[in-house]
């Protein structure tokens, strides 16, 4: 039975990675180019075989996320995970979550990637982290401003077992969002993450005032 403690990562690990300061969000002068070869399979493993570590998780509002990509066009390419904060439906801070291009240790070298993603909702900020074959990210901290208990982690995949994205564009894996609120009261948030709206305008079409969302670009 597979165990999964955050204090055995950290000693197993070999290979902690520092990511980078936060950076302006990249602006791209060219429309990229949707073609068959660009197209990757995004398959995504949120199951935690030991009863004890998913009882823990729920207790420490962890979220944790296996991420898995599969394409021709990952070869020889680097991935840039990167932390976006809206507030009041505009976007306030790009923030690098993991970044190591140049650094061939990093290139991916064959056609399928993956990492683990996780999150905390702690009492005044979220943490985040990145576990990757043989590399752990630095541990970033974001603030909340809604009650800490109201962001939850959610995906976009919904019922889909399979994603099938533009790798030569970056996409969203994840929000951190808190509930779309309806007029009895009651909130929702699987109705903001599993909706066709862009994630990016979450905040204006659901007055959701703040929230986080996490993307990912392959890039040489």
């Amino acid at each position: 039975m597979r165990k999964f403690l955050a204090t055995a990562l950290l000693c197993t690990a070999p290979i902690i990675i520092h990511a980078q300061n936060a950076q302006p969000e990249n602006k791209f002068d060219n429309l990229s180019i949707t073609s068959d070869e660009s197209i990757i399979e995004v398959r995504l493993d949120n199951s935690i075989e030991d009863e004890d570590t998913q009882t823990l998780f729920e207790f420490e509002n962890i979220n944790q996320s296996e991420f898995n990509f599969k394409g021709e066009s990952l070869k020889g390419k680097y991935y840039v995970v990167r932390m976006k904060e809206f507030l009041n439906g505009e976007l306030i801070k790009t923030e690098t979550l993991f970044d190591e291009r140049g650094n061939d240790y990093f290139k991916i070298d064959s056609n399928e990637t993956s990492f683990k993603l996780l999150t905390k909702v702690d009492q005044n900020d979220i943490k985040v982290w990145i576990r990757g074959n043989r590399f752990g990210s630095k541990q970033s901290y974001f603030p909340t401003t809604q009650g800490h208990g109201r962001y939850v982690a959610k995906d976009f995949f919904g019922s889909k077992q399979v994603l099938k994205e533009n790798s030569n564009e970056p996409f969203k894996i994840m929000s951190l969002i808190t509930p779309n609120r309806n007029k009895d009261g009651s909130g929702s948030y699987c109705r903001v993450a599993q909706s066709e709206i862009d994630p990016e305008e979450f905040g204006k079409v659901f007055d959701i005032p703040h929230y986080y969302l996490i993307e990912i670009e392959f890039t040489e």
